[in-house]
């Protein structure tokens, strides 16, 4: 637009008004009028194909809507003016969007019209985000923060006095944006940069976020911003403003932009509201509606990972170019400044680039070796250029041209490395050479395991455990570091880690499979038969310690038996850390403290019967005056805890008006230890668990014992709720003040844990679990003990209901274990009949478990 200029005034050209002849629909159907018209939009099949299309029509369409509301109220032809922001200004409405509006206006304006407008807008239904501002209000605003600025910067006039929209786009937004442009840009780097960087974040998420997740909608539209702003493009949008990128990137560029524009919107129709979050449970759902079929959840999946893989390397790209978007004077820094690391290999501010125009035919895998060995040995990453180049001298590689002595020598020697490998592995990944060397790794790329309890693809949960193990240096817990630090050689238990899913790319069991492909896999890479012979051992039990430690109770001939086949503290310390990488890379909440302390208590254990193999049994020992004649105590307390169980029931007051509870609490990091000494009675631990579920505390583990003189000792791990936030003692002083009501009717354990859940709502499931209720019931696993295990959607107060259940079948629990996957509870019980003796009634057992069903599915 040109403009004229009068001494210190800028004088704008008449603009006529976007006023329309269109007039609202009454109230009354105006809603269902927007639901029919937003349906009509979004049922065109350009909705997949040209998805971008179909946005700017529904975005036109919401501008005749807001416009005929806008003049009906007789507001926009002098004073004020209607103006689209953020999303809405891009043009890129999606069907249950927030609606962001700003209503620009001039002291002239009457705020009464404006405030009737603002509620004819509110009432058509729609997701309104709707701001009222002067230019002077606007002017103050400019700088408080990046995402107002941003949502200016795409502003887009709509309805009204087109001068004002003139005058803030002219007089506000462009100085402010020339000003602060190299501030702008670099904070938009540097936002880009974090995201891809950050050792909290992946890309390859099982359940992504479309708008805001790494190298998704947004960071694309962060490119945009920082071009428009570095261009001084204040009018334009969309992605082929990017001069900075070359064609044929562009292309790629906007044709992954379009498809997770298609994705988002389907995911808005499926859900009908606003979602984001491409959630399991919706995943074939959005594979069908896409055209890739009923059974194409995967597949839509790997496309989607491919994309996201792809725009990295556009943010990358765009991340090596200067504030100018020149590559002159980086050219020229390369020649003075970058140092050498190999043959036609320069380094510069931490990135290797090649000086090599042309690779001599048959070279090729060895000269990528040791390209990213100079890369790990100098801690450097590739440019974008040499990742391309690699990417493309791979498709036209296989594994038997890597299937060279030297190229495993280098391999070898990179996973011995001493220093963070994780990184390099990554690249080597990305660039299409890991499945070279490691040719199963392919059919894992972009592999969703659909189990609740994953968060990451395989492959990625594979390369995330290798990082994390190396991360284990500077482990808080000192077992662990110390563990860690004592490897003097990481080859084993790196290799171990790339391969320890290796199996789940073919059918069977994955541990058995991947132990099974070992010896072809590192046979091929130059491991001698001892190194084998340790790898496949770890491979075949790398889930053991897992599921001793969470899942079972573990007998003590088992145990032994274990440590037998380990063998030696080397292996342990192996598996041990192994493991610990394997559960911390699931997800970013599947390690806990407490989960750390049931490990590093297996661990001592089995240490204790590798280094003592001919050591007595714990329950052919003898003690003194034990409290309680359950053998299972002596191997699960120590005995300085023993002596003050012994005291602490010997001390207990049974006079009138004495506490009926006695509660003595241990903190440790992350969780509590709670011992309980009572008069046993019926119905006991169901009203102590409920007691201690309405205080909001998640129950860890229980271990429960019966005194020869009918006391109980009950231990219990907890990890505190934070709402509210309360000292422990004052929680256990509120759990003791239960108990008492309880014990004078006054309150039952139900109606606490109701009052819980009314005054302090549970946050919804993650994944709301359409998860499944399992319940199975055995007497072979355990000697002295029957065992029921329940997976269930881990609602709040779930523990309450099992044990009001098993309390109701007159069923004694012994030991508890359990535990979470994601939202999917895992729980072990370890019980008797009320005579202390197994439960092998078939009739009593399909009761107990018909019960169990009905009260969990309530």
């Amino acid at each position: 637009m040109s403009e004229k200029r009068s001494g210190n005034r800028t004088i704008y050209p008449t603009m006529p008004d976007k006023a329309t002849s269109r007039r609202p629909p009454p109230a009354a159907t105006r809603k269902a009028t927007i639901l029919e018209q937003r349906d009509s939009i979004f049922a065109a099949a350009e909705r997949r194909t040209d998805p971008l299309a179909v946005l700017h029509a529904y975005s036109r369409w919401i501008d005749e809507l807001l416009s005929a509301i806008f003049y009906d109220e007789n507001l926009g032809r002098e004073h004020a003016c209607l103006i689209a922001l953020g999303g809405y200004g891009r043009r890129e409405l999606c069907p249950y969007s927030d609606i962001d509006i700003l209503v620009l206006h001039d002291a002239g304006q009457d705020m009464e019209q404006i405030a009737a407008a603002v509620r004819k807008f509110w009432d058509t239904g729609l997701t309104m985000g709707c701001v009222v501002r002067t230019l002077e209000q606007c002017a103050a605003i400019l700088g408080q923060d990046m995402a107002t600025d941003t949502a200016l910067l795409e502003c887009t006039y709509i309805a009204g006095n087109r001068t004002l929209f003139e005058r803030l786009r002219f007089e506000l937004i462009v100085p402010y944006f020339l000003k602060k442009r190299t501030a702008y840009i670099a904070g938009m780097c540097e936002i880009l940069r974090d995201g891809i960087f950050s050792s909290a974040n992946t890309l390859f998420r099982v359940e992504p976020d479309l708008k805001n997740g790494i190298c998704t909608l947004r960071d694309c539209q962060r490119l945009v911003w920082a071009e428009r702003v570095r261009k001084g493009d204040f009018r334009a949008h969309g992605l082929h403003r990017l001069a900075q990128i070359a064609p044929p990137h562009l292309h790629s560029l906007a044709a992954d932009y379009a498809f997770l524009t298609a994705l988002r919107i389907e995911l808005h129709l499926l859900c009908k509201r606003r979602m984001d979050i491409l959630e399991i449970d919706l995943q074939p759902g959005i594979a069908e509606q896409y055209g890739f079929g009923p059974d194409g959840a995967g597949r839509l999946m790997e496309q989607f990972f491919r994309t996201v893989s792809d725009i990295r390397l556009h943010i990358l790209s765009f991340l090596e170019k200067d504030l100018a978007g020149k590559n002159i004077w980086r050219s020229v820094r390369r020649r003075i400044s970058a140092y050498p690391i190999a043959t036609g290999l320069t380094v510069l501010d931490g990135i290797v680039f090649s000086t090599h125009k042309k690779i001599e035919q048959g070279a090729e895998p060895l000269w990528v070796m040791k390209l990213f060995q100079s890369a790990l040995r100098h801690k450097a990453t590739l440019s974008v250029e040499l990742r391309n180049r690699i990417q493309r001298l791979s498709t036209g590689l296989t594994p038997h041209d890597f299937a060279l002595p030297e190229t495993g020598q280098i391999f070898r020697e990179m996973l011995a490395w001493q220093e963070p490998v994780g990184a390099i592995l990554q690249m080597m990944h990305e660039t299409g050479i890991l499945e070279k060397l490691i040719s199963p790794f392919q059919a894992l790329t972009c592999k969703v395991e659909y189990d609740s309890y994953h968060e990451f693809t395989i492959d990625q949960h594979i390369l995330l455990a290798v990082k994390h193990t190396d991360e284990l240096t500077q482990d808080p817990n000192p077992t662990i570091r110390a563990n860690r630090r004592a490897l003097e050689h990481p080859l084993i238990l790196r290799t171990a880690l790339l391969l320890h899913d290796i199996g789940k790319g073919q059918p069977g069991e994955h541990s058995q499979t991947g132990a099974g492909m070992v010896e072809t896999i590192c046979e091929r890479l130059g491991f001698n038969d001892a190194e084998i012979e340790k790898i496949r051992y770890l491979v075949y039990h790398h889930l053991d310690l897992s599921r001793l430690s969470f899942m079972r109770e573990p007998e003590e001939t088992a145990l032994r038996q274990f440590a037998a086949s380990i063998g030696n503290r080397e292996t342990l310390d192996l598996l041990y850390l192994l493991t610990i990488a394997d559960i911390r890379s699931v997800g970013p909440r599947t390690w806990t403290d407490w989960k750390g302390f049931q490990l590093e208590q297996l661990y001592d254990r089995l240490l204790y019967l590798i280094e003592h193999p001919y050591a007595k049994q714990p329950r052919e020992a003898t003690e003194e005056n034990l409290p309680v004649l359950d053998p299972s105590y002596l191997t699960e307390t120590l005995p300085e805890d023993r002596s003050l169980h012994r005291r602490w029931l010997a001390e207990m007051d049974h006079s009138e008006g004495a506490s009926p509870l006695h509660l003595h609490l241990d903190p440790f990091p992350g969780f509590e230890r709670l011992t309980v000494c009572a008069v046993d009675r019926p119905g006991f631990l169901c009203d102590l668990i409920g007691c201690l579920t309405s205080e909001g505390y998640n129950i860890l583990n229980a271990r429960i014992y019966s005194t020869i003189d009918d006391h109980v000792l009950d231990i219990f791990y907890l990890e505190p709720s934070d709402r509210p936030v309360l000292a422990a003692e004052e929680k256990i002083r509120n759990v003791e003040k239960k108990w008492r009501a309880i014990e004078a009717r006054e309150k039952t354990a139900d109606e606490l844990v109701a009052e819980r859940i009314r005054r302090y709502p549970p946050a919804p499931l993650r994944r709301t679990a359409k998860q499944p209720l399992h319940i199975r019931i055995n007497n072979i696993d355990s000697a002295a003990w029957t065992i029921i295990e329940i997976d269930a959607a881990d609602n709040f107060g779930l523990l309450h209901r099992i044990v009001r259940c098993l309390t109701a079948h007159r069923v004694n629990i012994v030991t508890a274990r359990l535990s979470t996957r994601a939202d999917l509870a895992v729980d072990v019980f370890y019980v008797s009949d009320a005579d202390g003796l197994k439960i092998t009634d078939p009739t009593r057992l399909d009761k107990l478990k018909e019960d169990l069903f009905v009260k969990l599915s309530e």
